[in-house]
């Protein structure tokens, strides 16, 4: 279902993010790694995406996770005083995570509306307050400043034309807040500023050791998890109580 969802997503970007009505389909792409494993230890990974595009063309990737509703509190001033929670404020539609890099000729206009500021229109802002179109700013800004949507993400690389073709790479940086599911890779060819030709993939990101045993612990055994973690928590009080009660004694 997550992959379906997935190239879903894939399928409405491209339709809302200026595509083309007739763009071709490029060879199939090589991902790597095609599964991304969450351990105690991932940081962010680097993810490599290979093919061939027409000779000539440059080259824009864009990786997406599933859509999703972000539910928000919107601070406002009461009484020209405090600054309190006033409303609540829904984006809807809005992917996990959205990173773009293009190729160093790529008209920045047309990376610009492939990117973030042309994600904007596949989502819908849910609140009372009439200005959505600030609340929508606020909320990209956001997901920016925590590196979950960049529009230079990594780089890309063309190869010479061979024949009617060019290869090319490009290595997009995931960031260590990635949550697991399926994720879809575009790779959009431009020429003359259109695009001509599209490819899609999908990568995939799950927890493995640590965090998928916790992960079971706190979605599959809930009761469970919650006593062993109010055992933990009593335990650690303890050991820091006697570390600083011996700490204060040899002071004296």
């Amino acid at each position: 279902m997550r992959r379906l969802s997935a190239l879903a997503l894939a399928v409405g970007l491209t339709a809302a993010l200026a595509a083309p009505a007739r763009a071709a389909s490029l060879p199939p792409l090589t991902l790597a790694p095609q599964a991304v494993a969450i351990n105690s230890l991932y940081n962010g990974t680097d993810l490599t995406v290979t093919g061939d595009v027409p000779a000539g063309s440059q080259v824009v990737v864009r990786l997406a996770g599933e859509p999703e509703t972000f539910r928000m509190k919107q601070k406002a001033r009461v009484l020209g005083v405090l600054w309190m929670n006033t409303e609540k404020v829904a984006f809807a539609g809005a992917p996990s995570v959205f990173l773009v890099a293009a190729s160093p000729e790529a008209p920045a206009a047309v990376v610009s509306g492939l990117g973030v500021p042309g994600l904007a229109r596949t989502i819908t802002v849910e609140s009372n307050d009439p200005d959505k179109a600030a609340l929508l700013a606020e909320f990209l800004k956001f997901q920016q400043a925590e590196q979950l949507y960049l529009e230079n993400a990594g780089q890309v690389t063309l190869g010479p034309d061979a024949g009617d073709t060019r290869p090319f790479t490009a290595v997009l940086r995931l960031p260590s807040r990635l949550s697991p599911g399926a994720y879809a890779v575009e790779v959009l060819a431009l020429d003359n500023g259109a695009v001509a030709a599209r490819g899609q993939a999908t990568m995939t990101a799950s927890f493995v050791g640590a965090p998928a045993f916790l992960a079971d612990m706190a979605f599959g055994h809930g009761a469970l998890y919650g006593i062993l973690a109010s055992i933990i928590a009593i335990l650690g009080g303890l050991v820091i109580g006697q570390l600083f009660s011996g700490s204060k004694s040899g002071a004296h």
